[in-house]
């Protein structure tokens, strides 16, 4: 059978396609496209990996598989697609279907250190630590392809477990990096570093409302001192100051005098639409998430990871939502988010802190 150049063009513009949907995320669309370039050439072996991914990212793990063994079959050569069969087992729990997967990839390319260091995923994750943890610390700098996520998601469930004994990620970071220039504050971070960018906005807002109180307001926030800054928004609410500004000045200093829950009671005070706002979403996750309400966390933190993109820590602590609440699958979106903005650092640094506390829980 033949082809046409018009089948060609057709078949490229929609893998082009398929490929900016994918990236766009969205799966279910790129899946389609995917489906319109096998229509015209079913052995286009990239065009059934390519799909492969794209159902796996859109939840749909089981033609996922099989899209991927039919890449596999396609290109018998190629460790890519037995890498790609591996993550979908892997995502999917499928942890001994993952490492054979990982295997057969690593018989195709034996040198591959990306390969090499997906193996030792899948045995760090079966508990095979001694040489899971060997192949990643070997290879772990050449970990793309959603490794460094999977990894991170793998350390932080298993430290979330281990709270007690683990240090938070801030207490391995230097200031440069996010953490509080006072000290770590204890598992979960406190968003010190991004919050000092926006301490001052609804500070800046009551001029021209209860003078004096804004005044000694503002002269508190400047030395930090929170107590006397909660004192006067609250008297100048009192006076007459409008509430917006009042809500989100009392959510800041509450959160920084280390009283999350009741900064969260303040920032839900304000109108939906004002925390929607990436800052105040920032805030108002950071205090939900600290007062152990994880869920309620979840959205103000979707808004301000999805708008703060050179920011790590939205990111990263939305994942650790889903940690909290038992769905580690569903937070290795939100840490690729996180490495993609401090990579190849935030996965290195749990993971070792998780192998600092594995092993001295083994010893113990």
């Amino acid at each position: 059978m033949g082809w046409r150049l018009s089948d060609w063009l057709r078949a490229d513009r929609h893998y082009v396609q398929g490929t900016s949907l994918a990236r766009s995320g969205k799966a279910s669309e790129a899946a389609k496209a995917f489906d319109e370039v096998i229509s015209v050439f079913p052995k286009h072996a990239r065009a059934h990996l390519q799909r492969a991914k794209a159902l796996a990212a859109a939840g749909r793990a089981g033609e996922a598989v099989g899209a991927a063994r039919r890449a596999a079959e396609l290109a018998p050569r190629s460790h890519a697609p037995m890498v790609a069969l591996g993550q979908i087992h892997y995502d999917a729990g499928h942890l001994e279907e993952a490492r054979k997967a990982f295997l057969a990839a690593s018989r195709l390319d034996p040198d591959n250190r990306l390969v090499q260091a997906h193996v030792g995923l899948a045995l760090l994750a079966l508990d095979q630590e001694e040489e899971g943890a060997r192949l990643l610390d070997d290879h772990l700098l050449y970990g793309y392809e959603g490794l460094e996520a999977r990894l991170l998601t793998l350390a932080e469930q298993y430290l979330w477990k281990h709270r007690e004994e683990a240090r938070s990620l801030e207490a391995q970071l230097t200031p440069d990096e996010g953490a509080r220039e006072e000290g770590p504050a204890g598992f979960g971070l406190q968003f010190a570093s991004a919050l000092r960018r926006v301490f001052l906005w609804p500070i800046a807002r009551l001029r021209g409302h209860a003078a004096l109180w804004r005044m000694l307001a503002e002269e508190a926030f400047s030395v930090r001192d929170w107590d006397k800054a909660i004192a006067a928004l609250q008297e100048a609410e009192k006076a007459g100051a409008d509430l917006e500004d009042t809500a989100a000045g009392l959510g800041m200093a509450y959160l920084e005098a280390r009283n999350p829950p009741a900064a969260a009671e303040q920032f839900l005070r304000l109108p939906e639409e004002v925390r929607s706002d990436p800052d105040i979403a920032l805030a108002l996750g950071a205090a939900l998430f600290d007062s152990e309400r994880y869920e309620e966390a979840r959205e103000p933190l979707r808004i301000a990871a999805e708008r703060f993109t050179r920011d790590f820590l939205p990111a990263y602590v939305r994942g650790l939502c889903d940690i909290a609440l038992g769905q580690p699958g569903a937070a290795t979106r939100w840490f690729l988010l996180a490495v993609e903005q401090l990579n190849p650092q935030l996965a290195r640094k749990r993971f070792e802190e998780m192998m600092r506390v594995r092993r001295g829980t083994a010893a113990d």
